[in-house]
């Protein structure tokens, strides 16, 4: 009888010691997603170097015939729609790591607002 009691009490520990309260802004971090004025210089071209316009991929040189290395060759993808079909829609741009919630928040903001350049 003294036995069942200790692991009785004993589970009920480790159901306590389990219980935990997570705030969401602890667990992923403050949310500093800023999209009241996006910029393509400050906010667009970051992210497109760092992910599309890489060594092997959409440079001079590289593996895809698609150019992504300045604002001329940026606007006529977004122009002809491929842009927007292959990152906001198929997500399936970059291919290697997936852009964030906020990279593709503000890349959707910026194409919404007529991909300007500035």
């Amino acid at each position: 009888m003294k036995k069942n009691i200790f692991i009785y009490l004993f589970f009920c520990g480790l159901i306590i010691q389990s219980c935990s309260y997570d705030n969401e802004e602890e667990l992923y971090g403050k949310d500093d997603c800023d999209l009241s004025e996006v910029s393509f210089q400050k906010d667009i071209m970051p992210i497109i170097q760092n992910s599309c316009a890489t060594v092997g991929c959409h440079v001079q040189g590289g593996s895809s015939a698609v150019l992504l290395g300045n604002y001329t060759q940026v606007k006529a993808k977004i122009d002809d729609g491929s842009f927007k079909q292959r990152v906001l829609v198929m997500k399936n741009m970059p291919p290697s790591v997936p852009l964030s919630n906020c990279q593709l928040a503000l890349i959707e903001k910026w194409h919404d607002i007529g991909a300007p350049n500035n």
